[in-house]
């Protein structure tokens, strides 16, 4: 982007006020040499009637997550070792000054408590709201059509997220795995705390309905295939306040939480795979699966035995990575990070392309309330990606027609490389 450190003035020559494109390597510096100046700055805690705004430790966070970027494959093409080791330093500071001033994994609620209840010790940096006054309608737009208003569709889990979520025991168990005339609804059953926490099954209990029924043929207007039901034989409950009213739902004074001390783990933990402390990265997966209540160890199980939580403490760093990278799939779900993961991990145009990627689950109850089950490829048009994705192009109309100074992407008709330097 332009980079402005100066004012401009409105006596200034138009041409003056044409800035061209700033490197990315100098931005990067710009928005680091910022956040050290804010966490210079900012007190380490307010008193109630501040409560929210910006402290120091917030600005470490975030600060954490710029390093993490900074490292990760998208701005870091060479593997240059200098960058892991100051993220991995980095967040491993923050996370160790935010545990001495009491932040830390909230074990005292349930899962889904963790984002409705306000300012705890999870919550590291939250965008605040209240009714009357700042509100949002996030419950409205994640709930089904007839527990909501001028807002639904949003947030249906896909199968893929389902079969990632890990058992009691620390296992996983896909609907691959589900044997010829075993019952469906043993994919719903046995997994950690958490997914009942987030996730609207068949048969679950959700709002003011005791038994959701999300097969096809039920007589609801919510379930797969109805209008504006599920687009995925699933809803998520993440985020979501139950006992709003349909009136009250889109007008939510729920705090959205941006950055939670479960992320500064996982920042850390992936910084600690990157630079070979894999048993550090292996402690925090521990702590946030035992959070989740999976058992740590299953005595009489050949399959787990030597593990815990379900994992290898032994794992090389080809397997950590990818523990983590999984642990951080489903920990922050719908927590807005999936996306700019795939993109900097540079795996967006594998995981996202061609057909497959997104099953719905299509229940049907039969005559004898058995249910049989098939899986439908939302994906019937293939997704068509490549390398190019990492660094899009500006607009025509909204940025190069204004300003005669600024250069395209290179790959999309221009030479301005994003990488170079890096």
């Amino acid at each position: 982007m332009p980079l402005l450190t100066e004012a401009q003035e409105l006596t200034n020559d138009f041409s003056e006020l044409l800035v061209p494109r700033e490197s990315t390597k100098k931005c990067f510096e710009f928005i680091i040499d910022e956040l050290k100046a804010c966490v210079d700055g900012l007190p380490e805690s307010y008193d109630a009637a501040d409560l929210g705004r910006v402290t120091k430790g917030a600005a470490m966070a975030f600060l954490g997550r710029v390093y993490l970027f900074r490292a990760s494959p998208q701005f870091n093409p060479n593997n240059t070792a200098e960058h892991w080791n100051t993220a991995y330093s980095y967040n491993k500071q923050t996370l160790d000054y935010l545990t001495g001033k009491g932040y830390g994994l909230i074990t005292d609620l349930d899962y889904n408590d963790i984002f409705l209840t306000e300012m705890h010790k999870e919550v590291v940096f939250a965008i605040r709201y209240i009714y009357p006054g700042r509100t949002h309608n996030e419950d409205a737009r994640m709930r089904p059509i007839t527990h909501a208003q001028n807002a639904t569709g949003a947030c249906h889990p896909i199968q893929k997220v389902i079969d990632m979520w890990p058992t009691i025991e620390g296992k996983r168990f896909s609907i691959n795995d589900i044997k010829p005339g075993q019952d469906i609804t043993d994919l719903w059953k046995n997994r950690d705390n958490c997914f009942y926490g987030a996730i609207v099954y068949h048969g679950s209990s959700y709002l003011d309905v005791p038994y959701m029924e999300m097969n096809q043929n039920a007589q609801n207007g919510y379930a797969y295939g109805k209008n504006n039901g599920s687009r995925t034989g699933y809803y998520s409950k993440k985020f979501i306040n139950q006992s709003y009213s349909i009136n009250d739902a889109s007008n939510s004074g729920t705090d959205y939480i941006d950055i939670r001390f479960a992320e500064v783990m996982l920042n850390y933990a992936e910084a600690a795979v990157e630079t070979n402390h894999i048993s550090e990265a292996f402690e925090v997966l521990s702590k946030i699966r035992d959070r989740a209540g999976i058992l740590k160890t299953v005595p009489g199980d050949p399959e787990l035995a030597g593990r815990e939580y379900g994992l290898d403490p032994g794992m090389n760093q080809a397997d950590m990575r990818q523990a983590v990278r999984d642990e951080r799939y489903i920990e922050l779900l719908f927590e807005r990070k999936r996306l700019w993961d795939l993109r900097r991990w540079k795996i967006y145009h594998e995981v996202m392309i061609g057909k497959g990627k997104r099953y719905a689950l299509i229940l049907t109850e039969e005559t004898d309330k058995s249910l049989s089950w098939e899986l439908f490829d939302r994906d019937n048009t293939p997704m068509i990606t490549d390398d190019r994705i990492y660094f899009l192009p500006l607009s025509q109309t909204d940025e190069l027609n204004k300003n005669s100074k600024l250069e395209q992407t290179k790959g999309w008709g221009g030479n301005f490389d994003p990488l170079e330097g890096m």
